[in-house]
Formats: structure tokens, sequence, C-alpha cells
């Protein structure tokens, strides 16, 4: 962690529909900030970006390989915030990031850089900000509100763990299905 004022983790594939130039590029911005961003997986585009983010002196981004998804929410542990990006298309607005729920798992804010339904359960959830999809200089903004506001991370975590708790939890879930079943079979 080092001198990081705030800790951003990504973790996930480096594709091209991730489009995680964004997050180095916002990096950029916020090198003064004392930003650190931690990006974890494996992908086809993993080699440009680090070479990218070595060449636009991006040293507030680090690399790691995969992990097992055994080890993936103790690394979200050490970090204060979720990032989940991908590229801006129209395709994108009917997919909901896995990563998001790893993060309200965790208690972790969200840094949402994806629009349409994934973007609606961060709002509808208050677990999260979300910053336009490749514009680094949004989500740069985003991140600065958590920095200059850590009682906000912590409420946003907290919301997204209890929204996840809710509404997510499988026996939470079980129970609902059975009772509609019942409801179902008795004509109601």
């Amino acid at each position: 962690r080092g001198e990081a004022r705030i800790l951003l983790i990504y973790i996930g594939a480096h594709g091209i529909a991730n489009k995680l130039d964004q997050l180095i590029d916002a990096a950029l911005i916020l090198i003064k900030d004392k930003v650190e961003f931690v990006l974890i997986g494996d992908g086809m585009e993993k080699h440009r970006l680090i070479a990218y983010a070595k060449e636009r002196g991006a040293s507030n981004v680090r690399f790691f390989d995969p992990v097992p998804k055994s080890e993936v929410y103790s690394y979200i542990l050490m970090a204060d915030i979720g990032i989940s990006v991908l590229k801006k298309t129209d395709t994108f607005k009917t997919v909901y990031s896995n990563k998001t729920f790893d993060y309200m798992a965790c208690k972790k804010p969200v840094i949402m850089a994806i629009d349409g339904v994934s973007r609606e359960l961060v709002e509808k959830a208050k677990c999260g900000l979300y910053a336009e999809p490749e514009n680094p200089v949004d989500i740069a903004e985003k991140i600065r509100v958590y920095l200059n506001n850590s009682e906000l991370i912590k409420e946003h975590g907290k919301n997204g763990y209890n929204y996840a708790k809710i509404n997510f939890d499988r026996t939470v879930l079980s129970k609902k299905y059975i009772q509609r079943i019942e409801r179902v079979k008795r004509g109601v």
C-alpha cells in the first residue's frame, strides 16, 4: 500500500471490452493525490496496458497476475474502493459486472464506469458513484469525492453490503422462490 491515501482495486479481465486505459489515464490525473490503482487479472491487453502505464509514467498503477476466486476477497478487503469498468457501448448497458457483487460483499464502495443496469444497481443500492465510461476526468473526480470524504466510503460500503444481503443472499432468494411456488400452487 505504501503511502497511498486511497487504494482502488480492479479484479478481472484485461481485454479490449474492459478498456482499462481509462483507469491508467484517471490514475495519471490523481498521481499527486496519492491514489493507488491495483489491477489484478489477465487478458490479451495486459502487456500493452503495462507498457502504456510505464510509458505515461503512471507509477501509481500496479499490475498483478490473476488470483484464484477463493483468494479474491482477501485482495478486495485490502482496498478502499472497488472499480468496475467497460467500454462505452450500448451492448454493455444490459450487463451486470460480476466484480460489483464481490465489492458489495466486502463492504467496498464502487466506482461504476458502466452505464445501464450496472449503474442502476449502484445508484439504487447507494453503494457507489457512477462515472461516465471512457471519461478519465470524471472517474478521477468521483474518486476525489471519496478522497475528501472517508465517511462516505464507509457508508457506501455498508449500503452495498446490506443491499446485497437483502436482495442477493441465496438463503433469502430461495425462501422467496419457495413462497412464490407455494402461491402458484394455491392459485394466488
